[in-house]
């Protein structure tokens, strides 16, 4: 067999561009970021490429509290592109995914998980938080809120 001939399998070629391909079995989902620190944000925002600027602030404002930025995850957009787990896990590989105001069962989870509670679903922490929409502005329900996350933050980081 010449080089010209040669037949690289689909494993060999992942290994010598790990970087630069993405596996053509399964959506190839676009984010926000650039998933240095495998954390992905699942976000549900029908009205924008991502978040709304108010909801991106808040945001960038509690992972500037956890020493990370936006550079450190990946915000995936469910309302731009269904959004499946095993799909996201096989394309990200993070370690820790938020359900950022979405239920678990729209991501394909057979079961339900409490909000604000750090949940392994194989070999991933899922963390479901209610829409950051509820816990803007100073309002005794959305501190509290901010209150819990924060609570669920410190023990996920190790604040």
């Amino acid at each position: 067999m010449g080089i010209n001939n040669l037949q690289l399998t689909p494993e060999l070629i992942a290994a010598l561009y790990p970087e630069t391909l993405v596996a053509g079995n399964g959506p190839a989902y676009t984010f926000l970021g650039n998933h240095l620190r495998s954390v992905c944000f699942v976000v549900e925002d029908s009205g924008h490429d991502f978040l709304s600027e108010e909801q991106l602030e808040f945001l960038t404002r509690i992972l500037t509290a956890c020493k990370y930025s936006l550079d450190d995850i990946a915000l995936v957009n469910a309302a731009r592109q269904p959004v499946r787990f095993n799909d996201l896990k096989k394309q990200l590989q993070p370690q820790i995914v938020f359900l950022w105001g979405i239920r678990p069962a729209s991501i394909g989870l057979d079961r339900e998980l409490p909000d604000f509670t750090i949940s392994p679903v194989a070999g991933v922490s899922v963390i479901p938080v209610p829409n950051p929409d509820i816990m803007s502005g100073n309002n005794p329900s959305g501190l509290e809120l901010k209150h819990r996350l924060w609570a669920c933050l410190k023990k996920l980081f190790s604040l």
